[in-house]
Order: structure tokens, then sequence, then C-alpha cells
């Protein structure tokens, strides 16, 4: 989002114009806080370009005051405000406290580890310019099957020039629960050695505020565990429902190296709605019971080597709630985490980028199922266990186990084309044609222009003039954009 856009929606709404705007840092506040009226006024709009943006700035009359605030706040980021603001401004949000020392890392992924990236010639570049942005697929592999080769299972664009490692890790998890069996941990390393994007292994646990139920789940005898028979056998934790603020603070921060201070959190509406659609849950929480999502991002800042460095660290806490006995059982999951860090004063420029990475993230279709079915498999043992002892029990591991079957199924569903248009919206992505073999890509669509080279290498870029074969080594052919 260019910064005139910026100021011409938040003269729209607020008729205060600002001289200037910190494009990164207002266009995560504008997200976070006109997510709502994008989804109702603009429904139909295709993202990118500036058009949702457009279509805000048409309907500034119908815009709500959270949306109008934000449009404010992001506009005076940066910038001397005029003599006389409006008077619905906000307050300036306080800074957030200070962290308390961490400690420890996240455990290591340990099977089928992927190839690390080749390193490029004289002349290529991970970014050719400021517009510009070249990158490749990564993949990270797994034996479905012991008589089977590696396929993919994880896949995502990464820049081209940097090194991927990443691998499957079964029981590798930091709890016990069944979702936890299978641990996915990558990392990309730029070539500055780094700058470094994380993905980080999802986080379970469970509780209920019916007595008899928590006693079920606290009983030996009826513990949940991750089926690993020849190692930890760890089990699932039990402990009261947090949001995703607390669950960062309490969990996470504890365990970041090294000693990081919180400087800022806020809502990740890009990342809640790509979980939401992933898991087949609606734009927004009912507030009827079932699943609540709740994404942040979080700003921290720490020193390495002597040196100030900063990181986002970003994640979604799905929360889904059975109705059993008296009360509810809370089944609560820590996903879509993944960290950007880089040296003091790049974290900015690296906005695009981490979301480009983000949206780009795809579990392959093959990989959802296999796993879905295994977890799903486990609750169908604990529920034959628990028939011997509570049929109460029994029914609600089944309802669980459902509700897996349906999240495979749905990653079956987006999957198909008639769906591809939705899916793409939500994630920020659209289509590319190669005209010289007809085959087609994801992309990012924060860039409007595309090329493919054959080392399967991407550059994107949103300036229309620019031209990889004059700038960069290698034959480049332009992709088309493909219409939803």
């Amino acid at each position: 989002m260019n910064r005139m856009a910026l100021l011409l929606l938040y003269c729209a709404v607020s008729a205060a114009p600002y001289a200037r705007a910190d494009d990164a840092a207002a266009l995560a506040v504008l997200r976070a806080g006109c997510a709502q009226d994008a989804q109702t006024l603009c429904a139909g709009v295709q993202p990118g370009g500036g058009r949702i943006l457009a279509c805000l700035k048409e309907h500034k009359d119908a815009l709500s005051d959270k949306c109008k605030q934000a449009a404010q706040k992001a506009a005076s980021m940066g910038g001397t405000p005029a003599p006389t603001p409006s008077p619905s401004a906000p307050p300036p949000s306080a800074t957030p406290p200070s962290a308390p020392p961490p400690s420890s890392t996240a455990k290591p992924a340990a099977q089928a580890a992927a190839s690390s990236a080749a390193k490029h010639g004289a002349g290529a570049a991970t970014v050719a310019s400021g517009s510009d942005l070249r990158l490749k697929k990564a993949q990270i592999m797994l034996k479905f099957d012991d008589s089977e080769q590696l396929s993919p299972a994880i896949e995502m664009l990464i820049p081209a020039a940097w090194a991927f490692t990443g691998g499957v890790n079964m029981y590798g998890g930091k709890t016990g629960c069944f979702s936890e069996s299978f641990s996915v941990l990558w990392e990309a390393k730029g070539e500055d050695g780094v700058t470094k994007l994380q993905g980080v292994p999802n986080y379970a646990w469970q509780y209920s505020d019916d007595p008899q139920e928590l006693q079920k789940l606290t009983d030996p005898n009826r513990r949940t565990h991750n089926g690993n028979t020849t190692g930890g056998n760890d089990l699932c934790p039990v402990s009261k429902p947090l949001n995703a603020e607390q669950y960062f603070r309490q969990i996470v921060l504890n365990d970041l190296k090294p000693q990081m201070t919180v400087v800022s959190i806020e809502p990740f509406p890009d990342l809640e709605q790509f979980v939401r659609q992933r898991n087949g849950l609606p734009p927004s929480d009912g507030g009827n019971g079932g699943a609540r999502v709740d994404a942040i991002r979080i700003r921290l800042e720490f020193q390495k080597d002597d040196k100030p460095m900063e990181l986002w660290y970003a994640v979604v806490l799905v929360t889904q709630t059975y109705r059993v006995g008296r009360g509810s059982l809370y089944d609560m999951h820590a996903v879509g985490q993944m960290a950007l860090g880089a040296p003091k004063g790049k974290l900015d420029a690296d906005d695009k980028l981490f979301k480009v990475v983000m949206s780009s993230v795809q579990p392959t279709p093959r990989y959802t199922a296999f796993t879905n079915k295994w977890i799903a498999s486990y609750y169908q043992t604990q529920a034959k266990k628990e028939a011997a002892m509570d049929k109460i029990q029994a029914d609600l591991d089944n309802f669980i186990t459902q509700t897996y079957l349906h999240m495979s199924a749905n990653a079956q569903r987006v999957s198909d084309q008639g769906f591809r248009a939705a899916d793409q919206n939500i994630r920020d992505v659209q289509t590319f044609r190669d005209p010289s073999t007809g085959r087609t890509f994801e992309l990012s669509n924060q860039y409007g222009h595309a090329w493919l080279n054959g080392a399967n290498e991407y550059v994107m870029s949103d300036d229309p003039n620019f031209n990889p074969n004059s700038q960069l080594s290698g034959s480049w052919n332009q992709l088309q954009p493909v219409p939803p």
C-alpha cells in the first residue's frame, strides 16, 4: 500500500490530513481495525493493487468507528498531525510492559530434513530492487509409508538465495496431546546469516469447567497421550484457557533465547483468516461456543553477539469448545507460529516478506489427510477405552474424531478448483501461468508481476518497468496473472 493511498483513505474517513506515515506499521493497523468492514462491505472485491482500500473509500459513510479510528491512527504514524485533528481520534496506546527473561528453545525436528538451498552466481540477488523479490519453492518431505520414497508434506516460498532446512518429527511436540503427534519445524536463513524465518511447532492443552469432566481429564487411568510407546509417552496438559497474548507471555516467552523484551502486541487478521479457512471455520466467531480464533503478532527486541536485534512472532490460538456434562471441554491449539528475526532497524523493511512467506506455507492435501486420519485414530482408540468406563466420554471423543475428519475433508475441498478463488483471497495469493508451458503457479498477490527461470526460481515485482533479464543472471520468462 503506497503512502498516497493511506492518506486518501484517512482524509475520506476523518478529514484530518497528515504529512507522512510508516507504511508497513500503518498497514497492520488498518488491517486490524478495518478487517470486519472489508469482509462486510467489500466481500466481492479481489485483494491486491489497492482495490480493498478503494472499496473502503467508496463506502466511507458506512465505515465502523473502529475502522475510522484505525485509519486515523495509521495516517498519523510517523507523521505530524494537523492543528485540528478529529475529535474521535483514540489516545495513543501504551507500550506493553517488558517481558520476563526466557530460558530454552523448542525441540528440533528429526525426520526427513529438506535439502538446503544452492548458492547463486554473481549478479543474482534475493532482492533485485526495493520493489522486487526473488523466490523459490521450499519443501519439507515425509515418508507416508515405509515402502515409499520421501514425498512433499509442507510447501512454501522463500527468498531464492536463502538456505532452508525443515522436517516432520513424529512425537516431537512439546505436549502429549493427540494433535501434537506430528511436529513441524523449519528455518529459512538469509545470506547475512542473521536474518531468519522460523516455523514453530504447534502447542495444545485441554481443560473443563465441569468438575466431573475435569476429574476425568486428570485421572491417571484416563489421561490421553500421543501414543508414543517407544519414547516419552507424554501426557496432554490440563490447564485453564488463555487468549493468544496470555499464551505467548506465559508459555512461549520463557522458551525463547536469548532474553527478549516485548515492544508491542497487535491483532493479526491476515493470519487469523488463513487459519480459519484452513480449518473450515467461519470468517468470524459466532459468539455461541464452537471455535474461537485469536491471532496476534508480537514485536520483540533482544541482543545477539552484542548487536541489537528485532523479531516478529506470530501465533493463532484456536479454542474448540464441546458441551459435556454440566459444562464444557476446552481443546486449545496454538498454531500458525512463525518468527522473523533481523538486525534492529531492518524489521519493518521485511514486513512484506514476512506476509509473503506466511501466506505461501501450505500442507499438501495428502499430508493433511494423512495426519488428520492418524490423529482421529487415536481418538477412536481412546473412545474404545472410555466406553468401558463412561459412555458420555466415549461420545465426546467420537465427536472430536468427527471434527478432525471434517478438517481433513475440508482440506481436500479447498484444494478443488471451485474453492480456489475464495481460498486465494483469504491467503493473499493469486495464480500465474507460464505461457511457454501452460503450467500455473500460486504466488503472493502483493506483487503484480512475476517471472520464472529454469531453476524453479521466481522474481516478483510491483514495478511495471522492471525486467529481470536486464538486471539478473539467467533467462527469465514472464508469467501471466490468471483471473480467479
